[in-house]
């Protein structure tokens, strides 16, 4: 079957995994928020991240520097050593302890019409490509991809980005798993974003930087470049993969994707595939394709 005739295959109606533990934290959140107007849009996955003392908004997405963004975040809010105590990975200390915290449900709470909005994105295109090396890294290709697609023997055979593009068409982009989702977050229709960093054409640490010094922030000590430096196994293969022939359509194994070679993001854009990522993140492009630095648009 080829990819167009794909598309509209209804999307899966049985609940992801993830789906199900986020309907859980969705009505923790809800109770622990009460009444405040933003309470709907505060349980929107990834949540925004609040810092009441620096009166600040960060807004992140999975696979546009979001552990970079996170560990920044933290470290601001006084929580990086206690993050870093608390597990390697720190979105686990986000989702596990941050996020379950009466600092954060009294923050949920609080009037954010005042507060400064960081929203950090990165190019729909490649942020696309680095969401497909993800799922096939992780356990995201057995329980989301494999179910969605019907088709268990990808995990052994491997994974196009052609048929990654049909998982995303078949799924429901509003409440699947954040790592495929558009990055336009439900709250930006109600907060102003301040500072909006694009990190595919802009230095993600100099704007940081401009921000500190924006809003009073003393710049990171070394402790926080030598938490950058723990976390660097995570990234893409080093070795390139050249000269291969259709890419598009070559399913690639689990173990290309952690090991390599792997191609550079822009091998997997075709004329085809750049074309059913603009229907599938139409919102992010409509926003967010304008000059680097300029706030997106709350149409």
């Amino acid at each position: 079957m080829s990819s167009t005739q794909m598309v509209d295959a209804p999307a899966r109606k049985r609940p992801s995994h993830w789906q199900k533990a986020n309907k859980v934290a969705r009505h923790w959140l809800s109770a622990a928020t009460g009444g405040s107007r933003l309470a709907p849009l505060l349980q929107d996955a990834p949540r925004p991240l609040i810092n009441p003392d620096a009166r600040l908004v960060v807004l992140f997405s999975p696979k546009s520097a979001c552990t970079t963004v996170v560990m920044w975040f933290l470290h601001h809010l006084g929580h990086g050593q206690k993050a870093r105590d608390y597990a390697a990975w720190p979105h686990h200390y986000r989702t596990r302890v941050y996020s379950r915290s009466a600092l954060y449900r009294k923050a949920c709470k609080l009037d954010l019409s005042g507060f400064k909005v960081v929203k950090v994105i990165r190019d729909p295109f490649e942020r696309a490509e680095s969401a497909f090396r993800h799922a096939l890294c992780t356990s995201l290709l057995e329980t989301e991809v494999v179910p969605v697609l019907d088709d268990h023997a990808v995990v052994q055979r491997g994974l196009s980005f052609d048929r990654y593009l049909t998982f995303l068409e078949r799924s429901d982009l509003a409440t699947c798993n954040p790592h495929f989702r558009p990055q336009r977050h439900a709250i930006e229709d109600a907060l102003p974003v301040h500072h909006l960093i694009n990190i595919t054409r802009e230095d993600l640490h100099a704007r940081l930087r401009e921000i500190e010094r924006e809003l009073g922030l003393p710049a990171p000590g070394p402790e926080f470049d030598d938490w950058l430096l723990s976390i660097r196994h995570h990234r893409r293969p080093l070795e390139e993969l050249r000269d291969a022939g259709d890419l598009y359509h070559f399913p690639f194994t689990p173990r290309q994707a952690r090991k390599g070679p792997w191609p550079a993001a822009k091998a997997f854009i075709t004329s085809d595939a750049r074309a059913r990522l603009e229907k599938l993140y139409a919102v992010d492009i409509r926003h967010y394709a304008q000059p680097a630095g300029v706030p997106p648009s709350n149409d």
